[in-house]
C-alpha cells in the first residue's frame, strides 16, 4: 500500500519529481507516467493535481521562481554589499557544477525549450517570467550600488545573460574547467564595471 500523504506534500512531491525530469531529459520527452514513477505515486494521482503536462510545468515553473526569490533573499541577508549579492549570483553555478554539465541550466534550458512552443503560449510566457526574475533582482542590486536606472536595467541583462552563456557553453562542452574560466571572467567584468564611478540613481 501506498503512504498516505498529505495533500499538499503530495503534490510538492510531484512538482519535485517534474523538477527534476525536465531538467534531466527535457519538456518534450517527459510524460506524466514518468513523473508518476519518480514520485513513486500511481498516475492517477497525478492527474488529481495536475490535469495536464502543461499544468504540471506551471507548477515547475512556478517553484522554481519561489525557490529563487528564497536564494536571492538569503543573499541579502547574508551580505550588505550589493556587490557581494551578485558575486553570489555569479558563482552559483560552481554549486550544483556536475549537474550542470551533464544536463544544463534547470532554468535556462527549459526556458529555451518552451519557448519553442509559440512566444505567446501560456508555458513560454511562464518561462520568461522565470528569467525576468533573475533579471530584476540583478538590476535591484545594480541599483542599490548607485547605477542609474536604464543603466542598471542593461548591466542586469548583460549579467544574466553572461552567466547563462557561460552555463551553456560548459554544457556543450563537457568542461567544469569551461564553466569556472567563464564565470571567473563574467566576475572580473562585473568587479571592473562597478570599480567606475557611478551617477547618480535617478527614480
Amino acid at each position: 500500500m501506498p503512504v498516505a500523504y498529505a495533500s499538499a506534500d503530495k503534490r510538492a512531491e510531484l512538482v519535485a519529481a517534474a523538477t527534476q525530469l525536465l531538467h534531466e531529459q527535457g519538456f518534450h520527452r517527459t510524460t506524466l507516467a514518468h513523473v508518476a514513477s519518480r514520485a513513486d505515486v500511481p498516475l492517477g494521482n497525478v492527474y488529481y493535481y495536475f490535469k495536464t503536462k502543461d499544468a504540471l510545468a506551471e507548477a515547475v515553473i512556478s517553484a522554481h521562481e519561489e525557490a529563487l526569490r528564497a536564494r536571492f533573499a538569503s543573499w541579502t541577508r547574508a551580505h550588505r554589499v550589493p556587490l557581494a549579492r551578485l558575486r553570489c549570483f555569479v558563482r552559483a553555478p560552481l554549486d550544483s557544477a556536475d549537474r550542470l554539465i551533464q544536463f544544463g541550466c534547470p532554468h535556462g534550458s527549459l526556458c529555451q525549450e518552451l519557448e519553442k512552443l509559440g512566444a505567446n503560449t501560456p508555458l513560454a510566457r511562464a518561462g520568461t517570467r522565470l528569467l525576468t526574475v533573475y533579471i530584476n533582482w540583478a538590476e535591484e542590486q545594480f541599483r542599490a550600488h548607485g547605477v542609474a536606472r536604464r543603466e542598471a536595467h542593461s548591466l542586469a541583462t548583460d549579467l544574466v545573460g553572461a552567466v547563462q552563456g557561460a552555463m551553456l557553453l560548459a554544457n556543450t562542452m563537457r568542461s567544469k574547467d569551461l564553466l569556472t574560466h567563464q564565470l571567473h571572467r563574467v566576475e572580473r567584468r562585473l568587479d571592473a564595471a562597478l570599480s567606475l564611478p557611478q551617477p547618480r540613481s535617478r527614480s
